[in-house]
């Protein structure tokens, strides 16, 4: 009898610390359910009626809805490689329009169109950088991470895109702007200009590619002395390289004397661009110069000498 005795109060502790641990479990339950719908109850309240709750999901769900109409996408991270980078795009760059139009879906929608989108035709992305519009020609996913931006954030970008204009893709032109690290820019315009196969010299000295057309004086001059037929035949092939080599000679060359790639724009002329480029930097240095000249640094205070 005395062990019976003794054996029932630890009996009903261990039963009252397994209940315990069951409805722990389930409070805990019932605690995400509630924070997965989006609402959650204070311990030991009760739940709303069916109507009130009903009421309160819907205005859960339309919250969200009403603030992603309102929102743009921004990107947050780029990847070492990817369409992004080569555009020179940069982290916190805000998504604006696509082909003109104001963009306000989710991310979803947003790759969608990117993988479905002509990879010989491209979209026409309008975005906003601290303050500054301007276009891209993306021709495929941008290979980077997306958010949607702040409220504040997306209301600045629409009210700048709502003086902004946008003409049709077949109006624009990618543009690629190398600068040094003296701010000397270049702007080179990525058509293909008929001269560089007609009369490749004539190309090569207005694009300022002194070695390569020394090295090309010297291969006329070589094979002409050697037979005139090999001189035509050298010419139409160097005309073939210089057409599909024009943008990487230049850029490369360009690489070479100390610049890099800055700005990769969509825009109708080299003024625009440079026009452009001085939005982001007032003291941009271009030659030549079509939009006037660039903000120049002010001069240093001269320093009095101290008399001991």
């Amino acid at each position: 009898m005395a062990e019976q005795s003794y054996a029932n109060p630890v009996d009903d502790l261990a039963a009252a610390e397994a209940a315990a641990a069951v409805a722990a479990d389930i409070d805990s339950m019932i605690q995400e359910r509630q924070d997965a719908a989006g609402g959650s109850l204070p311990y030991g309240g009760e739940a709303a009626p069916a109507s009130s709750s009903s009421s309160s999901s819907g205005a859960n769900a339309a919250a969200p809805n009403a603030q992603l109409a309102n929102s743009c996408i921004v990107i947050k991270e780029l990847r070492s490689i990817s369409r992004a980078r080569s555009l020179r795009l940069q982290a916190e760059d805000v998504i604006v329009a696509i082909d003109g139009e104001p963009f306000h879906k989710d991310i979803e929608t947003f790759l969608d169109i990117m993988f479905e989108c002509d990879p010989d035709n491209g979209r026409l992305l309008t975005l906003w950088r601290n303050g500054v519009l301007f276009n891209v020609i993306a021709r495929g996913p941008l290979g980077c991470t997306l958010e949607h931006t702040k409220p504040d954030i997306s209301e600045k970008a629409t009210a700048d895109f709502a003086g902004f204009t946008v003409e049709p893709m077949e109006n624009y032109v990618t543009f690629e702007v190398l600068r040094d690290i003296f701010r000397n820019c270049i702007v080179l315009d990525t058509r293909l200009s008929p001269m560089a196969m007609v009369f490749p010299p004539l190309w090569l000295l207005q694009n300022r590619l002194w070695e390569v057309m020394l090295a090309t004086f010297l291969i006329y001059g070589t094979t002409l002395a050697v037979h005139w037929l090999l001189f035509i035949i050298t010419y139409i092939v160097l005309g073939v390289y210089f057409r599909k080599a024009h943008l990487v000679l230049r850029r490369s060359f360009a690489m070479m004397r100390g610049r890099h790639i800055w700005l990769v724009v969509a825009e109708k002329s080299e003024q625009d661009t440079q026009r452009l480029c001085r939005k982001f930097d007032p003291k941009s240095i271009f030659v030549p110069d079509l939009v006037g000249p660039p903000v120049e640094d002010e001069p240093p205070k001269k320093r009095r000498r101290r008399r001991g």
